[in-house]
């Protein structure tokens, strides 16, 4: 998305000599060289020569070229001074200006809320002192950040004023900026001519002006248009024609324009090529330090992953984005990172649900076992105080507790008689087989726990570790009732369900077995719970069982 750029104001007149040297730094920002563009700012800053007012300028054009290469930590100390420069000498435009560029900072950095208090007081500042360009420059700005967090109708209105701002005034090329960032809301609004219309508008200004840097900044953005309308041609096209400019890693745009390539390969059903440019787009966000582009290129990898049935592999990679979200989304409450968590949440229980069902495939006494147990689980686990978010990846762990039954031959979980040593050997370790399964993945929550622990007992006589009592993970606690209740309730390979009142009676008086204050609560809930397919006397036969594997 395009940042506004400082106009260049100075009070005083300059000398040829100092006035060539800024015009030097300004042709090499319009070219991208931005090494080039700081060394021409610092010596600026050095000149004797200079008046006050330029030697304040040059730190506000040296911060700006500082953020442009990546390094915001440079960026803020050279600002800060700015702005405590302007304040001491008395001047509200000058604070206006450089605290407009401390804005864009901390913009890129993903600090909305800072940033647009410090736009807010940007614009105060410009208002005192009739700064027409900087309040068009900071309203660019604002529909910025209304953009990321999803306010897609006040980032329009926001860039309208600006644009309306900059027209009034005849400054063509932040006009032509404006225009691609309308583009980019009208892009995720879905009126796509309306955005193309836009970026052509931009694309000219910008030619006219010569202004290659910005140039290249459409270019990029108008990529996502081609993909948006499945224009794979033109897209990667595009996209071929910027990495031959970008011959180096210098390019800020380098790792979005892989992602865009990657994109493309597996909207062919090309997987390998998508991989390799997807994992080099997640080097340039590492590098740079990208939360945004990194969570989004490991989402795009995990439908990769998914499309290849790569399913450890996706869990990982939607894990990592799962928490490069949630860390955006913590941090500034962003409504855009907040609806793609959604989407990755929906992902996650579509793996975990796919993942339980070829557990359920090896057993016909067992379809939608994973399903009841997530459900039975989490209305207790709602009553024992989780959190929305905790109960997310609490239904996770659920859906995965019995993963480890794939090393469970088919014949053995089918088996209608009493299991041998050597079968109930095989059966008791599949908990651990399960952790294995999912070892090299960071799940947050208790989901490593859930899998690993859901059979131990409140004696601690159960596996796999003997834990006892208030040792064994809550959450393990929680899913054991919710296992034995659905076990007893549901046709087994060794006997038909039993009703309510039944597996009740068998669960507490298997005291050993649960949480005592868990388990009440939870058959309190279900004796008057309407729970479909629950057995009843009329229907079934009451068999003696006790709480089994």
């Amino acid at each position: 998305m395009t940042k506004s750029r400082p106009t260049i104001e100075l009070r005083a007149v300059e000398s040829s000599a100092v006035r060539a040297q800024i015009d030097r730094a300004k042709h090499a920002e319009r070219e991208g060289r931005w090494a080039d563009a700081c060394a021409s700012y610092e010596a600026l800053i050095r000149d004797p020569d200079a008046n006050p007012d330029t030697r304040l300028a040059a730190l506000r054009w040296l911060g700006r070229a500082y953020l442009e290469q990546g390094n915001r930590g440079a960026a803020l100390d050279v600002l800060e001074a700015a702005v405590a420069s302007a304040d001491i000498i008395g001047s509200p435009p000058a604070v206006a200006k450089a605290l407009n560029v401390v804005g864009i900072v901390y913009q890129v950095g993903g600090q909305l809320d800072q940033a647009a208090a410090i736009y807010a007081a940007a614009r105060g500042k410009a208002e005192l002192a009739g700064d027409g360009a900087l309040i068009a420059m900071i309203d660019q700005n604002l529909g910025t950040v209304a953009m990321i967090r999803g306010d897609l109708r006040g980032a329009l209105e926001a860039f309208r004023l600006s644009h309306l701002g900059y027209q009034t005034l005849g400054m063509r090329n932040h006009e032509a900026q404006v225009l691609n960032n309308i583009a980019l809301a009208y892009m995720e609004l879905g009126e796509l001519a309306d955005a193309e219309t836009s970026y052509n508008l931009a694309a000219e200004a910008f030619e006219e002006d010569g202004d290659r840097a910005r140039q290249l900044d459409l270019a990029v953005n108008k990529v996502q248009l081609y993909i948006a309308a499945r224009r794979f041609d033109e897209a990667l096209s595009q996209c071929e024609k910027l990495l031959a400019v970008a011959s180096d890693d210098a390019a800020p745009w380098r790792g979005e324009v892989f992602r865009h390539v990657g994109v493309i390969a597996r909207e062919r059903g090309d997987f390998v090529h998508a991989s390799e440019n997807l994992l080099k787009a997640e080097q340039h966000a590492l590098e740079s330090g990208d939360l945004l582009l990194h969570a989004d290129v490991s989402e795009q990898l995990a439908e990769v992953y998914w499309s290849q049935k790569r399913h450890r592999e996706m869990l990982q990679c939607l894990n990592e984005a799962h928490s490069l979200y949630s860390q955006l989304k913590a941090q500034h409450r962003v409504a855009q990172v907040e609806k793609r968590n959604g989407a990755l949440e929906a992902r996650f229980l579509e793996m975990a649900k796919h993942w339980g069902d070829s557990i359920e495939s090896k057993d016909r006494y067992t379809q939608g076992h994973c399903e009841r147990v997530a459900f039975f689980a989490c209305v207790l686990a709602d009553s024992a105080g989780f959190n929305g978010r905790s109960l997310f990846w609490f239904r996770i762990g659920a859906l995965l507790h019995d993963i480890g039954k794939i090393i469970v031959p088919t014949e053995v979980l089918n088996k209608p008689g009493k299991l041998t040593e050597e079968e109930w050997a095989i059966m008791k370790r599949h908990p651990e087989a399960g952790l294995e399964l999912v070892a090299d993945i960071d799940f947050p929550g208790d989901i490593t726990a859930i899998i690993r622990n859901h059979h131990e007992r409140w004696d601690g006589t159960g596996y796999p570790d003997c834990l006892k009592g208030e040792e064994i993970p809550l959450a393990a606690r929680i899913l054991c009732v919710a296992d034995v209740y659905d076990a007893l309730t549901t046709t087994r390979s060794y006997r038909p369900g039993l009703t309510h009142a039944r597996a009740a009676e068998i669960m507490r008086s298997s005291a050993g077995q649960f949480d005592p204050e868990l388990l009440k609560i939870f058959l309190d809930w279900a004796e008057t719970a309407d729970i479909p397919g629950r057995p009843t006397p009329q229907r079934l036969a009451i068999f003696a069982s006790s709480a089994t594997a």
